[in-house]
């Protein structure tokens, strides 16, 4: 009798202890803080909505579940992110699942036109990385329009001249891609090394009306205090053969 006991209370000590780990593991997306490293690659990925490129199979990624007054969203709206860059210009991709993706909703048509009411993905940019700004906004709903301002007074008068994006739907998601310059932003050159404050959000309208990002920022978006950290890394990841994936990728390796 009391090696079934021992037995049954160390079933439901190692239940007990799982459960635990798991709720841990769910709840804590980005640690306690949201920290990102982004490489620098030789062969620029080719904005065309497929994931297919070699360098977003070796980049860092984050995932994106918070939802920005708190929480966490479901799962099958969680999105993936990343980011590389080269000697001119960023480049972001995001992979957002969706339940239902022939249900997103995308209304608005036009540059500047008010897409970030559409289901769309954000990015926010401080290069001072002081917490206040300026700051440069994306947002890019899932038809490719683009909506692109700076908080630092130009307002909506400033666009990314340089600004490419492509998105596409699948069966239990969509991607978008997307690329622009540093010049674009009033930086001369890459800044190597350098650490701005960067967030990745989404807003998720087909059926539940949410807010997701990186970091969260409570209420808005647009708080740059609450930003997470992007560094722009001095890795230089360089990928043979080059170009698209054929079956296998190929080596990856750091040139320096």
């Amino acid at each position: 009798m009391y090696k079934y006991i021992t037995l049954v209370a160390l079933i439901l000590t190692n239940l007990f202890t799982t459960c635990l780990t798991s709720s841990a593991d769910s709840v804590d997306l980005n640690g306690d803080e949201a920290i990102y490293e982004a490489p620098q690659t030789i062969v620029p990925p080719r904005i065309d909505g497929v994931l297919d490129d070699a360098i977003w199979q070796v980049a860092p990624s984050v995932t994106l579940g918070l939802i920005n007054e708190g929480g966490i969203v479901d799962e099958e709206y969680f999105s993936t992110a990343w980011a590389v860059y080269d000697s001119e210009r960023i480049y972001v991709a995001f992979k957002n699942l969706d339940p239902n993706p022939k249900k997103l909703t995308c209304v608005y048509v036009g540059r500047d036109s008010d897409t970030w009411q559409d289901d769309e993905c954000e990015l926010f940019i401080e290069p001072g990385n002081v917490g206040a700004g300026p700051y440069f906004q994306f947002c890019i709903n899932a038809e490719g329009e683009i909506f692109d301002q700076e908080s630092g007074g130009a307002g909506l008068a400033w666009n990314a001249e340089s600004f490419e994006c492509a998105t596409k739907v699948y069966d239990d998601h969509w991607v978008l891609e997307e690329s622009f310059t540093f010049a674009d932003l009033g930086i001369k050159e890459a800044p190597v090394g350098e650490t701005w404050g960067w967030n990745f959000n989404r807003h998720i309208m087909s059926g539940v009306d949410i807010w997701t990002g990186w970091s969260e920022t409570g209420a808005s978006f647009h708080t740059p205090s609450r930003f997470g950290d992007l560094t722009f890394g001095t890795e230089r990841m360089a990928v043979q053969p080059s170009g698209k994936l054929a079956g296998t990728w190929g080596s990856v390796k750091s040139a320096q």
